[in-house]
């Protein structure tokens, strides 16, 4: 156990460090923001605030750890509809496998942007009769994560980035590590559970991207030679957004029958450490009836979210959303549908949905 926590302690020290906490003054100045973006309808209802006890395909963009509670086989595909109103969609597939009985859990994760039909539009042309271009956004996930007790778990996470138009483009690479402890700290109740979980993860950590391709050339003509010749413009790097989450949760059980588990409630708590925007504290509530229905709701305080005058955030902090599982086979194939909204400054707010497949799972 005292490795575990000294493990735990590790990626605390580091992530800390590297991350270097709270800087709303470097606003703007990371690119690759798409990282940052939390596909998964369940998770994104509660406002992300369940770092530590997030589980399965939906800890790719919170806390890689939770990764390792899937039971056998997952599917995952979500549809996130971004500032509704704005023609921004964003589509999300993710599956994960356990490996064995002792083994972990590996996971995929591919997440595509769609910003509908952009018409090319230049100073020359300036009629919206010209071809449209594509704009290309793409996260891949590659993930591993395995449970090292009844109590520690925790997970790595490699991400390649991929954005630009077709003639200039950036790709880069980056790494997110997690680590999740749980334990039972009632020992009275007849049904024993872990109740209290605590989560620890740091992401995007990687190496400074920078775009390259033909788009940054132009045509060079020198005016007393004649020559002429192209000419490429170099682009300055950028970084990655890098960022840290620190949560916990502690679940209480509302039966009065002792013999029961069907009402649940869950109260959560999350803080970012954030390298290019102002940290953000975070708390959420999730109710449970028998694992079959669950609603929840979030709150994201960020300095001056309700200012009208501060855009740096689109959304006001508050999430809600919610859950409808229910098995669809004997051996306990879950089929769940998910749910999440908040509402934004602009447009009609940002919703997600998604359908969860877990095969075999007897939980």
């Amino acid at each position: 156990m005292k490795r575990y926590l000294k493990i735990v302690l590790i990626i605390y020290t580091f992530s800390v460090q590297y991350v270097q906490a709270g800087n709303p003054d470097r606003a703007g100045g990371s690119g690759a923001t798409q990282l940052l973006f939390n596909p998964y309808a369940r998770s994104f209802g509660y406002g992300g605030v369940n770092t530590a006890s997030v589980k399965g395909l939906e800890s790719f963009y919170l806390n890689i750890a939770g990764l390792a509670n899937s039971e056998k086989t997952e599917v995952i595909f979500s549809r996130q509809n971004y500032l509704i109103g704005a023609g921004v969609n964003i589509n999300n597939l993710g599956i994960s496998q356990k490996v064995g009985e002792n083994g972990g859990v590996i996971g995929i994760g591919v997440m595509s942007f769609d910003f509908g039909n952009i018409p090319i539009v230049t100073y020359d042309n300036p009629n919206f009769n010209q071809p449209n271009f594509n704009l290309q956004v793409l996260n891949f996930g590659f993930s591993y994560a395995k449970k090292f007790s009844n109590s520690i778990s925790g997970g790595i996470l490699l991400r390649i980035s991929s954005e630009g138009v077709s003639n200039a483009n950036a790709t880069g690479a980056c790494f997110d590590g997690g680590v999740q402890y749980q334990t039972s700290l009632n020992k009275t109740k007849k049904i024993k559970k872990e109740d209290f979980r605590f989560g620890i993860s740091v992401r995007n950590l990687g190496p400074n991207m920078s775009y390259s391709g033909n788009g940054l050339s132009f045509r060079s003509i020198n005016q007393s030679t004649g020559a002429d010749r192209r000419a490429l413009m170099a682009a300055e790097s950028f970084n990655m957004p890098a960022l840290v989450h620190i949560g916990a949760s502690y679940d209480m059980r509302l039966d009065a029958n002792p013999d029961t588990y069907y009402h649940r409630l869950t109260a959560s708590a999350n803080f970012n450490y954030n390298a290019f925007q102002s940290d953000v504290l975070g708390f959420g509530a999730e109710y449970s009836y028998k694992d079959a229905f669950m609603f929840r709701a979030a709150y994201n305080h960020i300095d001056g979210n309700f200012s009208t005058t501060d855009n740096r955030q689109p959304v006001y902090g508050f999430f809600t959303g919610c859950t409808l599982q229910m098995p669809v086979t004997k051996s306990g194939t879950i089929l769940a549908f998910d749910y999440g909204y908040a509402p934004t400054r602009f447009f009609s707010g940002i919703q997600t949905i998604g359908v969860r497949l877990s095969l075999g799972n007897s939980k």
